[in-house]
């Protein structure tokens, strides 16, 4: 395979082989995207202690946002053009729920020979209605990590551009820059 490399490489130039390497950048950002569809291993069942399911905001609906509201940014950014915004995710967003936690420590025997237990118990709080249903209290919603951002515009072919476009993606989702791709 190091030949062919070999073989094949001194036919491009400098800028094909900058091109080559933005698509394969976005090749492999595609690919990140794809998996993120790759169904997890679902059999296993939530145990009965675990809370209801309440209403939160929907994973797709968050990246829809933020890809949206990123896109509004950078085309406002001299020489980006039109913007295509495209963001994936690390995981879905994790519920944590409110804990009733109580702990008791007892000591029992005589003289010399004492000993202690200890023991913790943790419960969801629960809100019971008027109506008699009952309801676990969510405490707060983590959202899921963004694992990579590719961005496709009418100036991602100009470095200073390009530069402007990832420090500014980087910067509003607060991510590193390498998790930015910027391309035409």
């Amino acid at each position: 395979m190091g030949e062919m490399l070999k073989k094949w490489l001194p036919r491009f130039d400098m800028g094909a082989r900058r091109r080559l390497i933005t698509a394969v950048g976005a090749l492999g950002l595609l690919l990140i995207f794809l998996s993120s569809f790759i169904p997890a291993d679902t059999a296993k069942e939530k145990p009965q202690s675990e809370p209801h399911e309440t209403e939160s905001v929907s994973d797709d609906n968050h990246r829809k946002d933020l890809e949206r509201e990123l896109g509004e940014i950078i085309s406002a950014i001299d020489g980006a053009g039109n913007v295509r915004v495209f963001i994936t995710m690390d995981s879905t967003a994790e519920d944590v729920y409110a804990i009733d936690r109580t702990e008791s420590e007892s000591k029992s025997g005589s003289g010399e020979q004492t000993s202690s237990a200890h023991a913790e118990e943790n419960e969801y709080v629960i809100i019971r209605s008027k109506d008699g249903s009952e309801q676990t209290v969510l405490k707060k919603q983590r959202m899921p990590e963004i694992r990579g951002v590719l961005i496709v515009c009418d100036g991602g072919g100009s470095s200073v551009v390009k530069e402007k476009i990832t420090a500014a993606a980087a910067g509003a989702l607060g991510i590193t820059q390498s998790k930015v791709v910027v391309t035409k």
